[in-house]
């Protein structure tokens, strides 16, 4: 065995003491200390020149909201619309001067066209203005912000016009003055209410329900609740029909539904789909379309959903949702009884403006003995509804679909 090293002190030196000693002389400590130097420059240079990561996504579940489905056909670009946003200017600046809503009465509506489409003309008479000149001022500013293409003329202190596209569409009387209306052509006038759209807000529904003259309920055939809603309205003893979805000129951005029918489908196609529809609200008693700007105006697929219609004992309403409908030909070529809607009420949803759609609706009534107007399950339409049944034309009878005569060509 090798001998261990001894210290100048006869201490026995360890194999770990001697490495030490060499290793603490100047020449390894140079090269201890160069290496260590080059190993921290190293290690900075490769922390100055590597790219840097890209932060860690942190991916959180986030709720997206559907996009709702599109009930209605956009009619926007229509001169009747365009009208309605006059009638709210008209009612904004009297609310600016807080003057009655209840005292406006429309006096006169004559229905003109323009290209071919209806469109209201309007006499309104308006409760007393004191200030004649800050009215002019706040319906002027009102329809340049809705519509700026409107103008006023000023007929005489007590009366103003209102053109929209140079064309005539409202006169106000600003005092009152008498006018003499022609009378009614037909004794009795009538008038009904139809709502769309039901099988979706039951809260609505219910309140219609409540309402102290007839309504007209038109239902989805697959609708969230289409069978309670169908349950609720003949327990009621309404009027109940189907409000049966159909192409619209805008598929596939507004859509129908998969229970529509289109104008490319075949006659066995059409029949089949109106078969399953009928059979899910079997208590129906009439159709309306729901949409249908394209089917309505297409005569083969008319007459072939008519004539399904009629050898199930229905009558059809035209909600008209477009002037090329060709509805009342082919119900007359199938001989089905037939009505056609002559307002929609609530194309804004503001509770006054509905509630002068409604006036429009009486005047129509009295000029030509019956209305049709028709609603949608909204909870203005329904605010609107309630008030104007406290105040509406009592000389005007309120009746279910139903009780009207079928018109004819």
């Amino acid at each position: 065995m090798e001998e261990l090293p001894q210290e100048e002190n006869g201490t026995k030196r360890t194999g770990m003491d001697s490495l030490l000693q060499r290793l603490y002389q100047p020449g390894p400590l140079i090269i201890l200390f160069t290496i260590a130097f080059l190993a921290l420059a190293g290690l900075g240079y490769y922390l100055l020149t590597e790219e840097t990561p890209p932060p860690a996504i942190v991916t959180e579940k986030v709720e997206t909201t559907p996009v709702p489905r599109v009930y209605e056909e956009d009619t926007s670009s229509e001169m009747e619309d365009k009208v309605k946003q006059a009638d709210l200017a008209i009612i904004e600046s009297m609310k600016s001067m807080q003057m009655s809503m209840a005292s406006l009465d429309l006096l006169d509506v004559e229905i003109r066209k323009q290209n071919g489409k209806g469109y209201h003309f309007q006499v309104l008479q308006l409760p007393a203005v004191k200030d004649q000149n800050l009215f002019h001022k706040h319906l002027q500013a009102n329809l340049a912000q809705r519509l700026p293409e409107a103008k006023i003329l000023t007929i005489n202190k007590s009366e103003l016009d209102i053109s929209i596209d140079d064309l005539p569409t409202h006169r106000l009387l600003l005092k009152e003055i008498p006018l003499t209306l022609p009378p009614p052509t037909h004794k009795g006038p009538k008038m009904v209410v139809v709502i769309d759209d039901i099988g979706e807000n039951m809260k609505v529904l219910k309140g219609l329900l409540k309402l102290d003259f007839p309504v007209t309920l038109a239902v989805w055939p697959h609708a969230t609740h289409t069978r309670k809603s169908v349950d609720l309205i003949t327990q009621s003893k309404r009027d109940l029909i189907i409000h049966f979805p159909m192409e619209p000129r805008g598929y596939p951005r507004y859509n129908p539904g998969d229970d529509a029918l289109f104008i490319s489908m075949s006659k066995d196609e059409i029949e089949k789909q109106v078969a399953k529809n009928l059979a899910v609200i079997p208590e129906a008693i009439g159709v309306n379309n729901h949409m249908g700007s394209r089917f309505t105006a297409n005569t083969q697929g008319m007459n072939t959903a008519l004539a399904a219609f009629k050898r199930n004992g229905l009558f059809f309403l035209d909600s008209l949702t477009t002037g090329k409908s060709v509805a009342r030909s082919s119900a007359d070529e199938a001989g089905i009884p037939f009505y056609v809607r002559d307002i929609f009420i609530d194309n804004v949803k503001d509770v006054n403006a509905i509630i002068h759609q409604l006036k429009k609706a009486e005047n129509v009534a009295l000029k030509k003995g019956y209305s049709i107007a028709i609603g949608h399950p909204y909870k203005e339409t329904l605010a609107a509804l309630t008030k104007w049944g406290a105040t509406k034309n009592t000389s005007i009878l309120l009746i279910p679909l139903s009780d009207l005569a079928p018109q004819s060509l």
